[in-house]
């Protein structure tokens, strides 16, 4: 399988380091790079090709690579974009997103998000599982050619979901890459 992962948000940061937590020093686009290279770590010992990109240009819109024109030129089976969630401290948990429910791009969101919360509700009892969701807003679902999900791994911006970001960041990469296979 062909596996198009884009963690979220321009690489190094700039122009767009996605959410920030200022008072931990972590960045949305540090965390979805360590996460989606690990999970690319697990994937090709597994026997997938795997393209990583990091690029704040999704469709044409800024300089750099652009990802959905990457990924359907790349004719990926599956694309998964990763990111940190942020709503000023007040809210926790996953949450993934598909173009549509029904078929394989709501498939692959749901094993995404069960893998995912899986992974940290196994380190945090509480951890709020916020469901699948449909989002035809993103371009990066919308876009794509191929099965895409975006997850949320967990907010950044609240104190317990960015100790669990920080600390289990090979735990995650995992989940996501099983959260892959297990979809398919």
């Amino acid at each position: 399988m062909r596996v198009f992962i884009n963690p979220g948000h321009a690489l190094g940061g700039h122009p767009d380091p996605g959410a920030v937590n200022h008072e931990l020093g972590i960045r949305e686009c540090d965390i979805a790079m360590t996460v989606g290279s690990l999970a690319a770590n697990f994937l090709e010992p597994a026997g997938h090709e795997v393209s990583l990109l990091q690029s704040d240009n999704l469709m044409g819109e800024s300089e750099g690579p652009n990802v959905t024109a990457r990924a359907n030129a790349w004719e990926a089976d599956v694309f998964v974009s990763i990111h940190c969630n942020a709503a000023n401290g007040m809210a926790r948990g996953t949450e993934t997103f598909c173009w549509e429910f029904g078929g394989a791009g709501e498939r692959l969101a749901a094993s995404l998000q069960q893998a995912v919360w899986g992974c940290l509700s196994a380190a945090d009892g509480e951890f709020p599982d916020r469901g699948v969701k449909v989002r035809k807003d993103l371009c990066v679902l919308r876009v794509t050619e191929m099965p895409a999900a975006l997850v949320e791994l967990a907010f950044i911006d609240n104190a317990e979901d960015a100790a669990l970001l920080m600390q289990y960041g090979a735990e995650l990469g995992k989940a996501i890459a099983e959260g892959v296979m297990g979809a398919y």
